[in-house]
């Protein structure tokens, strides 16, 4: 009987782990090298029962060279997978959920403004992964986030409209910056400087990074290497508080 619990233990934290991973790669570009992954320990099963041994041979060469690469091709999720389990337990990201409601809404409200008046902005939350050499290429301000400020600061001919924001927690901590511009070379013709450099950001660092087009007022969000257009207030804010459990908010 003990050895049929603990069994069970095993299955679950088996189960657990697996799953937790999962989510952390289902919407990166790394998953498609996991699927790659199993479907070759899927022949390498067929092939082992078929008996083809100089196949086996090959398949058997193939995987040990995966297995050094993989620590290097996830070293990202790993990072992130490191990072959400030292951000706290459930019932202190409940307490910054409510805390980060607030900011929230003046960080949806402003950017709504920018883009029914058409204003290019790109807005960098900060979540666990430190910014410090980005915020080292702008102006440091440490102000108070508050809708009035963001919208002055990307308003045209404004001395700081140029380059991305810093916010992070309630706090508005650069501007001016620079980010890095994204390699992916798979983009629409259609996104300018400020959307690759926002993919740029989210491939190399956590940070969640808002996009409004200047030529069309259309709201865009990067985070883990990944791009979605065409939001909407209600669907900003649902995908910032989807995002809410991986942000670093106190």
């Amino acid at each position: 009987m003990e050895i049929s619990i603990l069994m069970l233990i095993d299955i679950l934290v088996t189960l657990v782990v697996s799953y937790k991973f999962f989510t952390l790669v289902k919407e990166t570009r790394a998953i498609q090298l996991l699927n790659g992954v199993l479907i070759l320990l899927l022949i390498r099963f067929f092939s082992g029962i078929l008996g083809l041994k100089i196949f086996n041979s090959l398949l058997d060469q193939v995987k040990t060279v995966i297995l050094i690469a993989l620590p290097i091709v996830f070293q990202p999720e790993l990072r992130r997978a490191l990072e959400h389990i030292g951000r706290g337990n459930l019932i202190n990201q409940l307490r910054r959920r409510d805390k980060f409601q607030t900011h929230i809404d003046k960080l949806v409200a402003a950017i709504i403004r920018l883009s029914k008046d058409k204003i290019g902005a790109l807005i960098v939350v900060k979540r666990a992964t430190g910014l410090k050499d980005i915020i080292d290429t702008g102006i440091e301000l440490d102000a108070i986030l508050s809708v009035e400020l963001l919208i002055n600061i990307f308003t045209p001919n404004s001395p700081l409209h140029d380059g991305a924001i810093i916010i992070d927690k309630n706090r508005l901590v650069a501007a001016n910056c620079l980010l890095p511009i994204t390699k992916n070379s798979n983009l629409k013709q259609s996104f300018g400087t400020r959307h690759r450099a926002a993919l740029g950001i989210s491939e190399e660092s956590d940070a969640l990074v808002i996009v409004v087009s200047e030529e069309t007022g259309v709201v865009s969000i990067t985070y883990d290497g990944r791009i979605e257009s065409n939001l909407d207030e209600f669907s900003l804010k649902e995908r910032l508080f989807s995002k809410f459990d991986e942000l670093g908010v106190n």
